[in-house]
């Protein structure tokens, strides 16, 4: 008895020594990230700054283990490039005498997540679209509040993928 269970126990630890977690699911060589400036293609400058910022702070928020590179003269083990493809905000529902009730605005991506160790695509997406709804009739008049909703949901969209992918 005390032989068994001495073997599980050198066992489990060797098991347990090969064994490390992370926070996502990237490849464990990947230890730093960078993400590269929006390529804004859309009528609305500010946007992809607002993309950008948002897609880095959910990053660390979702893999804080991953050092994000800011410096371009320092080498990324990966990094995002994206392209802002475009961005709309139109009517959506209307009422019976025509009026409008709420608003709809999408925004549309492409993204590239880059392993630079292994040069092979961790996430891709050619034309990636979220939306962001907003009521009048809630006083939500400004379209900023559709913008801030699209770009949550593309940010939630691009970090999931890129992290789920491995």
């Amino acid at each position: 008895m005390m032989k068994k269970t001495l073997i599980c126990g050198i066992l489990l630890g060797i098991l347990w020594g090969c064994y490390s977690f992370s926070a996502t699911s990237l490849p464990a060589h990947i230890k730093s990230v960078r993400i590269n400036n929006v390529v804004n293609q859309s009528s609305d400058p500010a946007l992809g700054v607002r993309l950008q910022q948002g897609i880095e702070e959910l990053f660390r928020r979702e893999a804080s283990a991953i050092t994000i590179v800011t410096d371009d003269n320092t080498d990324a083990d990966a990094e995002f490039s994206i392209t802002l493809l475009s961005y709309s905000n139109n009517p959506d529902v209307f009422s019976r005498d025509a009026t409008v009730e709420t608003y709809r605005s999408i925004v549309a991506v492409s993204v590239l997540f880059q392993d630079n160790i292994k040069n092979e695509i961790i996430y891709e997406a050619r034309t990636l679209n979220a939306d962001g709804q907003y009521d009048v009739l809630k006083n939500e008049s400004e379209e900023e509040h559709g913008q801030r909703r699209a770009i949550e949901r593309l940010q939630e969209l691009i970090i999931t993928n890129a992290l789920a992918r491995w």
